[in-house]
């Protein structure tokens, strides 16, 4: 849950569709946002992608079942490891079944028909928790489970570079990338790539190639975040042509299995110190900017914020 939102959401995966909207219709009496899928890869991709505060899997999804998708996310070291998952099964539950739900990760595992007050009770339990979590979490400086600078660290290294640089005159920008897979065909191949999904990929790249002067962080879900001192919009586009010529090269990018591009949105200004916005802000237009990319693999992957069509005016 995004701290101040206010509706939580949930993530779920069952092949019924009949119980899906049902499932649906029950969490959005409680007041959730839901997102639904029959596929157990693009449950693991939504997850992936996309925060949600509780993810429900049900037994029997096409291609990777429940609880391969649960091991997955469990192993995933960008995956919000706070996040509740759920596994619920329509087929008869054995000692065995349950040992091996819970050892994939799963929060809990029920059985059908379900026990929905004692589920929403567990899951409020879970919530409450989580969100202590959150709270706790959203002063620190670095994220630990990707060693990058959580949102409220970046804003706060971009309040002494944007001092720094206006005092200096320079050039400053906030570049927010998110990876957008367009080919990986098979729910094999995606089973196959494990905990090395495509963001641990590229937080990886980007923590070797940064140059030092430059701040790397996690802005949640896919996203990546880099503030860069004394680099104006041509540096920033230069910047991302770089980052994804060495995805290329390290991860053999482009093969017949699909192509990994970076999606990056930017704001940057040539002198810092005739900016009408402060530091925080330019982190906010570097991500509206990343919004403003379509997510469908066409048109140019980088737009800057300046080049984001007029907002109408409320």
């Amino acid at each position: 849950m995004v701290l101040g939102s206010p509706h939580p959401s949930v993530l779920i995966a069952c092949i019924d569709r009949l119980l899906g909207r049902s499932l649906e219709s029950v969490f959005e009496q409680r007041g959730f946002t839901v997102v639904r899928t029959e596929s157990g890869a693009r449950a693991l991709n939504f997850a992936r992608r996309t925060e949600h505060d509780a993810v429900v899997l049900v037994e029997g999804l096409k291609g990777l079942d429940a609880v391969e998708v649960c091991r997955a996310l469990r192993d995933d070291p960008l995956f919000d490891s706070a996040t509740p998952i759920i596994i619920t099964s329509p087929f008869p539950i054995t000692h065995e079944t349950r040992l091996a739900a819970y050892g994939a990760g799963a929060w809990e595992y029920c059985s059908q028909p379900l026990d929905l007050e004692t589920l929403f009770l567990k899951l409020g339990t879970f919530l409450r928790a989580r969100k202590d979590l959150e709270l706790a979490q959203s002063k620190c400086l670095m994220d630990p489970a990707s060693g990058l600078y959580t949102t409220f660290g970046l804003q706060q290294v971009a309040e002494q570079l944007g001092a720094r640089a206006a005092r200096k005159h320079e050039a400053f920008a906030c570049v927010a990338v998110s990876p957008d897979e367009t080919g990986y065909r098979t729910t094999g191949e995606l089973a196959a790539r494990g905990t090395e999904s495509e963001f641990a990929e590229v937080a990886s790249l980007f923590r070797a190639q940064a140059r030092k002067s430059d701040i790397v962080g996690h802005m949640g879900g896919s996203r990546l975040a880099i503030l860069a001192p004394d680099t104006d919009g041509t540096a920033a586009r230069k910047l991302v042509a770089r980052l994804q010529t060495e995805l290329d090269a390290t991860t053999n990018n482009g093969s017949a299995n699909g192509r990994l591009r970076l999606r990056a949105g930017y704001c940057a200004v040539s002198d810092f110190a005739a900016a009408d916005f402060d530091p925080a802000e330019l982190v906010h237009r570097a991500e509206s900017a990343l919004d403003g990319i379509p997510v469908d693999g066409l048109g140019d992957p980088v737009l800057s914020y300046d080049d984001l069509p007029p907002q109408p005016r409320a």
